[in-house]
């Protein structure tokens, strides 16, 4: 019994011994190696691929890059990262331990790592990209009264839409990265993906667009040549646009860069608190009648600012102020929420004849119902005296008009729109339209 408990005992002992022993030599092995790759793990010897020649082909042509114009090498920074990483991958000591052995005995060797400069490579990308690529086109779509089995209308294409094609600019790298890794020849065909569009042909069965929603009308008798174009060129880029459920439709952001790049001529705007010529000017004939629509058909004006003064162009017809709708992007803008549950279609009738335009809102009627009390003017001001500015450039003793006198008016209207018992919207907005001078040039250039 004794020599049992003695021996008890004894092995106990001899194994605590044993495990401090071996404890303590793995804390000064992992002392020793505490900056230091454990011994046994192996990592691959760094490529130069500087010298090598990539060659990539497209339907477009072939362009060539060399591996330093990538800058293409092996990724020593993430290799020894890995490398140290091994035996201190967790918290158990246990595991890490297991690691160390494994890579003691029979070593751990560790894949070969790549990197390159995406910037270099999306230069290379962008040599081809203007005969590669090409944005989608979406579907411009109209509505024709009368069409369709229960002769409700429906929504048509009227210009199909077109995919797109993108360079796969990720994928071209893994491909290069991935061939480094293993060697060979250094030949590359340039991934093209196909992009589809937003809206596509199909799209219109979908829309459930049956019912007329609101319409806007304005004139524009004795426009200018350039300002009858842009009224045109601005209503084409909005036509056919269609606004998904909860939309936040942005005038601005579907008419884009305004100006003679974009196609546009030049008219008068108000511009810096004068009328002068400048690109686009009647663009604000376009938003103001699409606000016109947007009132009548009961949906939210999120952001509308009224012009600085009263524009005769948006009062003919018997309009009275109070109607309209300035734009200059990007700010300010005209901005509305498709709050009906379904799609809406904005559909745009330039009449050069009648000197009119027309903008129709079609979607799923709700059964709102708007009713708009006035304008009503509330104020008005006379125009201030003519103002006149010497301009050096005009001979001495001439006079050219280039702004014409407008009265001043505060003006309100109300709006309220219901559906059932239900109120939807009862505000009152408010325009306020300065007096604006009649402005001359006065010749001051002497022989």
């Amino acid at each position: 019994m004794r020599w049992r408990r003695f021996f008890a005992f004894f092995f106990l002992g001899a194994a605590s011994t044993a495990l401090v022993l071996a404890s303590a030599a793995y804390l000064a092995f992992s002392f020793t190696f505490r900056d230091k790759v454990y011994p046994g793990v192996i990592t691959p010897a760094p490529h130069d691929y500087s010298q090598v020649v990539l060659t990539f082909s497209s339907p477009a042509g072939t362009v060539s890059a060399t591996g330093k114009d990538l800058e293409l090498a092996a990724d020593t920074q993430l290799m020894q990262s890995r490398a140290l990483s091994i035996g201190r991958q967790t918290t158990n000591p246990y595991y890490n331990l297991q690691q160390i052995i494994a890579a003691w005995q029979g070593h751990i060797v560790l894949p070969l790592e790549v990197k390159l400069d995406e910037a270099a490579l999306n230069k290379l990308a962008d040599k081809l990209a203007p005969k590669l690529e090409k944005a989608p086109v979406d579907a411009v779509f109209s509505f024709k009264a009368g069409a369709g089995p229960d002769k409700k209308g429906r929504v048509e294409t009227f210009s199909p839409s077109q995919n797109g094609l993108s360079i796969n600019r990720d994928k071209l790298k893994e491909e290069i990265i991935s061939h480094a890794k293993v060697g060979g020849g250094w030949f590359f065909s340039i991934p093209i993906d196909t992009v589809a569009p937003a809206l596509k042909s199909s799209t219109a069965d979908t829309l459930g667009i049956k019912n007329l929603l609101g319409e806007g009308i304005s004139y524009f008798y004795d426009s200018i040549p350039g300002r009858v174009y842009n009224i045109d060129l601005g209503a084409g880029k909005i036509t056919g646009s269609l606004i998904k459920p909860g939309y936040i439709f942005s005038f601005d952001s579907a008419i884009g860069t305004v100006s003679a790049v974009f196609g546009f001529a030049k008219a008068y705007s108000i511009v810096q608190g004068k009328t002068v010529l400048d690109d686009g000017g009647g663009v604000c004939q376009v938003s103001t009648t699409l606000y016109r629509a947007v009132l009548n058909s009961g949906l939210p004006v999120i952001e509308r600012v009224a012009h600085t003064y009263r524009v005769s162009y948006y009062e003919q017809g018997g309009f009275r102020p109070g109607l309209d709708a300035t734009v200059y992007p990007p700010n300010p803008d005209f901005r509305f929420k498709n709050d009906t549950g379904g799609w809406l279609l904005l559909q745009a009738t330039f009449d050069p004849v009648a000197e009119k335009l027309t903008f129709d809102i079609f979607g799923t009627d709700d059964g709102r119902k708007t009713v708009i009390g006035g304008p009503y003017i509330t104020a008005t001001s006379p125009p201030p005296p003519p103002v006149y500015e010497d301009d050096p450039t005009k001979p001495l003793g001439t006079i050219t008009q280039v702004d014409t006198a407008h009265p001043g008016a505060e003006v309100y209207f109300t709006r309220q729109v219901t559906r059932g018992s239900e109120t939807l919207i009862n505000e009152t907005v408010k325009s306020s339209y300065i007096p604006w001078p009649a402005r001359y040039l006065r010749g001051t250039k002497t022989p």
